[in-house]
């Protein structure tokens, strides 16, 4: 998203907090709200008309939201109106927005029951497994097998071992990609995380697993290159070589034997 979008965007995450309030089963209705009507936008381009269209009124546009949801809970309906109401770059941005909210709705009600940094954690390891387990990671972005397989797959996989709102997460990437892969996804789950924590993720991949010393001492330097707190998640890859790749939101930093090698040999070649 750009300008406008990404401005109001930001007014909806705040609205949302408002919205909520303390509440975290208010925070699951409207997650659940928001993502179904993110699937009725996906399904309908005359819906996306209808809603995301500058040139309609914001009346109008909330009395279509409100009769496209007069079945869900109220302050949900009462956000979705509010995400409608706001001028949008592009029509798409209003379903991505959409489920962005989503998303940071799932992570809000973690955060009031305390279970913040454990979901950060879970989404981080599986991310970690989905590196280093290729057939998992097809299957669950396959997007030519039907939904409701790739459903089962990720409960037979993750149910039990992670919390209830990681395993939401995780299905709701699986089956509803709109365009992602799955470990895209999860790093853009990891970015919201990071996000409603106010702080940034670094995700440092090394070839050996870093001190707790080198991780502090690696964090005051990011810290001090981005002027805020930094979430360090350590990631070892053997293939490596030696070295680090750090990569912060869309910042890649590749210090890697490897690479310096690639870059030798490009430098060689022109």
């Amino acid at each position: 998203m750009l300008g406008g979008s990404l401005a109001a965007l930001n007014q909806c995450t705040d609205r949302l907090d408002q919205v909520v309030g303390d509440d975290a089963a208010t925070a699951e209705q409207v997650s659940q709200t928001l993502f179904a009507l993110v699937y009725a936008l996906d399904k309908s381009p005359a819906l996306v008309r209808a809603l995301a269209n500058p040139n309609r009124d914001a009346a109008s546009r909330e009395q279509v939201l409100r009769q496209s949801l007069e079945s869900f809970p109220a302050k949900a309906v009462e956000l979705a109106a509010f995400v409608v109401s706001q001028r949008w770059s592009h029509d798409a941005d209003l379903a991505d927005a959409l489920e962005q909210l989503g998303y940071d709705a799932v992570l809000l009600g973690a955060q009031l029951k305390g279970l913040l940094k454990q979901v950060e954690s879970e989404l981080f390891e599986l991310d970690v497994m989905l590196v280093s387990n290729r057939d998992l990671r097809t299957a669950l972005g396959d997007i030519v097998a039907p939904s409701q397989a790739r459903l089962v797959l990720v409960d037979q996989v993750f149910d039990g071992q992670v919390l209830p709102e990681t395993l939401l997460l995780v299905r709701r990437a699986s089956t509803h990609p709109r365009g992602k892969g799955i470990r895209t996804s999860l790093g853009h789950l990891g970015d919201l995380v990071a996000a409603r924590r106010n702080r940034l993720v670094a995700v440092v991949t090394t070839a050996k697993a870093l001190s707790q010393a080198q991780i502090d001492k690696l964090s005051a330097l990011l810290e001090n290159e981005y002027g805020q707190a930094i979430q360090i998640n350590v990631a070892v890859d053997p293939d490596m070589v030696g070295g680090l790749r750090i990569r912060v939101g869309d910042d890649v930093v590749d210090g890697t034997v490897v690479a310096r090698f690639v870059d030798l040999k490009r430098a060689i070649a022109a």
